[in-house]
């Protein structure tokens, strides 16, 4: 599974949507989730740039008690600190690595679930087999029916 954060491109300071409520904070990026925006916001904050999260309510809300931790977060900065976080985000861009194009293996996809019924239902041939065995082959005042587990001399 591959982590990483999209970095959006940012607006110019004269399109910087203001959704502060007019207390100086204002929208820096979207974030996919919960986990994108928290790694956004712990390299924000450790370079000193104070952040906000907006979570935005998701269509499956109500499944997850009122919170939906696949829904969009807004990553909200300080207006005096937007440079700030600008230049950070890109770092962020310039130090991520280069995205691999997802690749599908040579085998195909039904080979390891095929491996692993043959696997079970070879188990359960040689165990059933031992079990007839075992009870077919007992004398009557025996009370062991499986001979590989009992211990004869």
């Amino acid at each position: 599974m591959r982590a990483g954060v999209d970095v959006p491109i940012l607006p110019p300071h004269d399109e910087i949507e203001d959704l502060g409520g007019g207390s100086g904070w204002v929208a820096l990026a979207r974030a996919r989730d919960d986990i994108d925006a928290h790694l956004m916001t712990g390299r924000l904050n450790a370079a000193g740039v104070e952040t906000n999260r907006v979570k935005e309510s998701g269509d499956g809300g109500w499944l997850h008690g009122g919170w939906d931790p696949r829904a969009p977060v807004t990553i909200m900065v300080r207006r005096a600190q937007i440079d700030d976080a600008r230049l950070v985000m890109a770092e962020i861009s310039f130090e991520a690595p280069a995205a691999e194009p997802w690749r599908r293996s040579d085998r195909p996809r039904w080979i390891v679930p095929m491996v692993w019924w043959m696997a079970a239902l070879a188990l359960g041939l040689i165990l059933t087999t031992l079990s007839f065995v075992g009870a077919a082959s007992s004398d009557i005042g025996d009370r062991c029916e499986i001979p590989i587990i009992c211990a004869r001399d």
